[in-house]
């Protein structure tokens, strides 16, 4: 039984701080992120939160429980995920400063929830940390906020592609210099990267859009957690920006049944003032309101506070509920990850104009069966999910089995 009480508060990831009491302060943002000037001194933020638990009683206040939150077979059901995916290939999860423990974290998840922990030859997992430059030495600075960060990031990837490598690459700092340092080291060693924090869009930002270029390598971005605010890498035109949802959580605790998911208040999208349209997305763009410029999220699932997930930070006194786009953009990772190892050529070159395609429903046959579970409900910001593409889940959300089985094809071998 996984029933608790809990309050969903907004506040800061970068002021988090842990409490001698155990419990989590966080300070709220206001809407909008950090100036990333051109020159790259600009301070980026991840995109993740946690949700404070009320304990039950006096004689538990102040404790962390565990493990609360959606498992990995939540998802999974909500998904249509398969069991073991994602061999062969190698996910890069760039973020700033390190987690120490975040192998021996990821070792206990796994355990807790029945994962690969070590390579075998049908699963040939393993886990390694870097430098942005690539080193095993030396490693950043620990910073809290960061760390849960990296550890929500590195386990809920590893539980979407459990049998995929896992590369984390640490920037220096949060400084967005440091962070396209380790994207451009991360792009050479994988065919995913995973990019969970963002920044403002800025002018010249596209003389940056190239770093988002690899052959065989799909990059994707959290849209951002203010609510119908655009945010740089995720308006890219070479990356895929991934929204969040809230799936409903059931009377006892896990997903409801059967599946009901909602757009989530605080998922960042809108039209970017800075890229220029998509020549295959104007088709799905809205009438009201007008955008003749890139417009996000491209895609979407679950990020939001009524489904989030279970995260170990063993150096901050253990299990943790933590939701954002930050997951949301790691359980994509995991989804696209997996699609590669399926694939029977090439990987995929081109993965942000492939998903529109799959939702124009080329090259299917008549009738057409979106590979999307369509969000109709819930607002961001001045935005509103409704049918078809919308500035708040985009595309909508994966049904993994049908859409992994599009992006297999040996039809997309660019």
């Amino acid at each position: 039984m996984r029933n608790r009480q809990w309050s969903d508060v907004f506040r800061g990831v970068a002021a988090i701080s842990l409490l001698a009491t155990n419990a989590w302060a966080q300070v709220h943002e206001p809407h909008g992120f950090p100036t990333v000037p051109p020159e790259g001194r600009g301070e980026t933020r991840p995109h993740s939160w946690i949700r404070e638990q009320i304990a039950p009683d006096a004689a538990k206040a102040n404790t962390v429980q565990s493990p609360g939150g959606f498992h990995p077979s939540d998802i999974a059901s909500a998904y249509g995920i398969a069991a073991g995916g994602g061999a062969g290939v190698t996910i890069a999860i760039v973020d700033a400063y390190d987690s120490p423990n975040a192998a021996a974290d990821l070792t206990t998840f796994s355990a807790q929830f029945g994962l690969a922990s070590t390579s075998t030859s049908a699963c040939p997992f393993t886990f390694t940390k870097v430098n942005e430059l690539g080193s095993a030495a030396p490693l950043p600075k620990r910073n809290t906020g960061w760390e849960v960060e990296i550890n929500l990031d590195t386990q809920w990837a590893h539980a979407v592609a459990p049998c995929a490598k896992i590369v984390l690459v640490e920037a220096a700092s949060s400084n967005s210099g440091d962070l396209l340092t380790a994207v451009n080291y991360a792009k050479t060693i994988a065919s995913v990267v995973s990019m969970s924090w963002g920044g403002s869009e800025f002018r010249g930002q596209t003389l940056y859009d190239s770093i988002f270029v690899h052959p065989g390598v799909t990059f994707l971005a959290s849209s951002g957690d203010a609510g119908g605010i655009v945010g740089w890498p995720a308006s890219s035109p070479n990356v895929v920006a991934v929204g969040g949802t809230n799936l409903a959580a059931g009377s006892t605790g896990g997903l409801a049944v059967p599946v009901s998911e909602t757009a989530w208040s605080g998922s960042g999208g809108g039209c970017s003032t800075q890229e220029a349209a998509l020549a295959f997305q104007k088709t799905f763009l809205p009438a009201t309101p007008v955008c003749k410029n890139r417009a996000v999220p491209d895609v979407a699932i679950s990020g939001g506070p009524t489904s989030a997930v279970s995260v170990l930070v063993s150096l901050q006194g253990g299990w943790y509920e933590v939701y954002g786009t930050s997951l949301a953009v790691q359980l994509y990772a995991g989804i696209i990850a997996n699609a590669d190892a399926n694939r029977t050529s090439s990987l995929l070159n081109s993965t942000l104009s492939d998903l529109y395609a799959d939702a124009a429903g080329a090259p299917h046959s008549t009738p057409y069966i979106s590979n999307f579970r369509d969000i109709t409900s819930g607002m961001a910001g001045t935005f509103a999910a409704g049918p078809g593409w919308d500035f708040v889940t985009g595309l909508g959300s994966p049904l993994a089995t049908s859409l992994g089985g599009y992006l297999d094809s040996a039809s997309l071998n660019h």
